[in-house]
Parts: structure tokens; sequence; C-alpha cells
């Protein structure tokens, strides 16, 4: 739940068994590699899609009403499919203070309680996801003509990956998180 833990009088924050770090499966971190090739993917896309527009401005036989939509929808995947890449990476926004105050079981007890509702609000996200996938099988946006519901399971994709990594970190509560750093992503 912390990058690095602090020094106090009492000695730094510590799991049930300190020093034991948990490997993730292949499998996590294959998925893991895929959700991270993906974000790649739209950030280029968002960045070459920006330039098109810049360009566009100058060149109007370039205007193309697509490139825009094509940017919008490409934040959209990128926002959703690092949910469950940060929440099993140790990434997601958390309230330290907490991490601070609480030694030993305890500490345990609050990742696995925090875990938990991460996991519950995942799934009740997916939930509302395919909800809106079943609502609206046959729409698509105005200028690519790209099908809403494929738009909506990128979300319901993010969600249940992020479901699977909370749910896992319920169960690994006990072990020592891993720093999360950006820079050197996994």
């Amino acid at each position: 739940m912390t990058a690095d833990p602090v020094a106090t009088p009492d000695g730094p924050p510590s799991p049930a068994e300190p020093g034991r770090q948990w490997r993730e499966p292949r499998v996590l971190r294959t998925w893991a590699a895929l959700e991270l090739w993906i974000a790649c993917l739209a950030l280029i896309t968002i960045f070459v899609s920006v330039l098109w527009q810049v360009i566009s401005r100058y060149v109007p036989a370039l205007n193309w009403p697509g490139v825009s939509e094509l940017a919008n929808y490409s934040l959209i995947v990128l926002t959703f499919v690092m949910v469950g890449y940060l929440i099993g990476n140790n990434g997601h926004i958390t309230i330290q203070i907490i991490d601070y105050l609480v030694k030993g079981r305890a500490f345990t007890v609050v990742k696995a309680v925090s875990a938990a509702v991460t996991a519950l609000i995942c799934a009740v996200l997916v939930w509302e996801a395919w909800a809106l996938i079943q609502a609206y099988p046959t729409r698509t946006t105005a200028a690519l003509g790209i099908p809403i519901w494929t738009l909506y399971a990128i979300p319901m994709l993010g969600f249940a990956s992020g479901t699977v990594r909370a749910v896992i970190r319920v169960f690994t509560a006990g072990h020592e998180d891993v720093a999360f750093d950006a820079a050197e992503a996994r």
C-alpha cells in the first residue's frame, strides 16, 4: 500500500513476516505486460492524433473529423486498461497515513480490507459496464462508426482485471509490498 516504509521510533511498518515478497505467477505478469503494451499503443495514438490535428490546422486538406474521436477514445482505453495494472503493482492512489500509524497484524488487516473494498468496487463497475453493453448493442460513434459496446468493453475488462488483482491482494496482504516505480514498469 505504500512505496517505502518510513522508519519511526517503533520501527518501520512491517507485514506479518518481514522480507517475504510475493512474486506474481507468469499469467499475471503476462497479463500486466499486455495491459502496459495496450496503454503504450493508446498513448502513441493520442500523440499522433493530436499532432495530426495541429498539422491539419495549417494544411486543411489533411482535416479528418475522425482523428479527434480517435484521440478521445484512445484516452478512454489508456485510462481503463491501466486499472488492473496499477492495482496489481501497488501503483494506485492510497492514503498512506494509516500505513504509518498501524503496525504488525493490524497493518495486514488494513491492507486486506482495503483490497477487499477495491475488489468490490471494481466488481460493481464491471457489472455496470456489462449493463451498458447490453443497453446499447447497436449504437455507433459519430465519426468512426465504432460500436459503442466495444467502448464499454474496455472499462469492463480493465475493472475485471482490477477485481482479480484486488482479490489477489486480499490473500497476499501479509506479504511485503513491492514499491511502485513508474519509471521501471514491470
